[in-house]
């Protein structure tokens, strides 16, 4: 190349690499037994909505010399050092609990992965599973099996792509993998999406102390809290452990609001908290009424 008239020698090439253009949608996946079939959902996009569905999706940068690149998808812990996951991944393209697709860069760099589901196993099969993966060369990260692979996390798993090429000479090249966010499993209490289904009065008195009814998906009881907020204010329900009735109901009463001397009614917003990791539900609305002074 040349640079002001003088030349200059060309700088290395970049070095072709990987990465993540849609992360998978972290909660309201529910992980499958074998027995139940592939008949459920599928890893959604982050962005996804009801009107407009997105997939998983990676890119592949740097790559326009290269003929045809591997991109093999597998589920990995969490945690550092991300040994292999016993669960797999189901679906198209999937083998062995590993999803391997073949990608021209110079015809498409990019690709969504549809229709892929997470197939759990029981406790009493991880270490098979695992050493299965193992001997098939399933360990990204070099990570290696554990003596007691009861300590994996079965409510939570990450997918780590790497992508693999050959050069001219034929030699096989790996690009660094890379890590999707956490995905939970919707089954889970600990870690599932929270969600209120109906609460049976919409209005109380801003003094507060009004008794509410409120249905859910299953909740911990002691890991849950009921918040009242507003941009600039936040109250929480008052209710026990006793009050959450096998975890699909709670019975609570309301705080009182911030101002009990408002004269208009006043809407805020109800939510269900996750006290360990901070995991908040939909808010559904809720109004604080002034207070009535006339006694009669």
């Amino acid at each position: 190349s040349c640079t002001l008239g003088r030349l200059v020698s060309p700088g290395p090439c970049p070095r072709p690499y990987l990465v993540i253009t849609e992360q998978p949608k972290q909660r309201g996946m529910r992980f499958r037994y074998e027995c139940e079939g592939r008949s459920a959902g599928s890893i959604l996009g982050e962005s996804s909505t009801e009107a407009s569905k997105t997939q998983p999706a990676i890119e592949l940068r740097d790559c326009g010399g290269l003929r045809e690149v591997e991109v093999t998808a597998c589920l990995v812990w969490k945690d550092w050092p991300h040994r292999v996951h016993p669960h797999s991944l189901v679906g198209k393209d999937c083998t062995d609990g590993v999803c391997r697709v073949r990608l021209r860069p110079h015809v498409s760099p990019r690709h969504s992965f549809n229709n892929l589901g997470i197939q759990c196993v029981r406790k009493k099969e991880i270490e098979a599973a695992i050493e299965r993966k193992i001997q098939l060369g399933i360990d990204p990260y070099n990570a290696g099996s554990l003596k007691n692979h009861q300590e994996v996390d079965m409510n939570v798993v990450r997918i780590c792509f790497q992508a693999s090429y050959r050069d001219q000479q034929g030699h096989l090249h790996r690009m660094d993998p890379i890590l999707s966010e956490p995905v939970y499993d919707k089954k889970s209490t600990n870690t599932s999406e929270l969600r209120i289904c109906r609460i049976n009065k919409e209005s109380g008195p801003c003094t507060g102390g009004e008794e509410l009814y409120l249905l859910c998906d299953k909740v911990q009881k002691e890991d849950i809290s009921v918040v009242f907020s507003t941009a600039s204010w936040e109250g929480r329900a008052d209710f026990s452990q006793a009050d959450v009735h096998r975890q699909i109901a709670i019975v609570f009463k309301t705080p009182p609001y911030e101002d009990l001397e408002i004269s208009e009614p006043v809407t805020v917003n109800v939510f269900l908290q996750r006290l360990t990791d901070g995991v908040c539900s939909e808010p559904l609305p809720f109004t604080y009424l002034p207070r009535d002074h006339d006694s009669y």
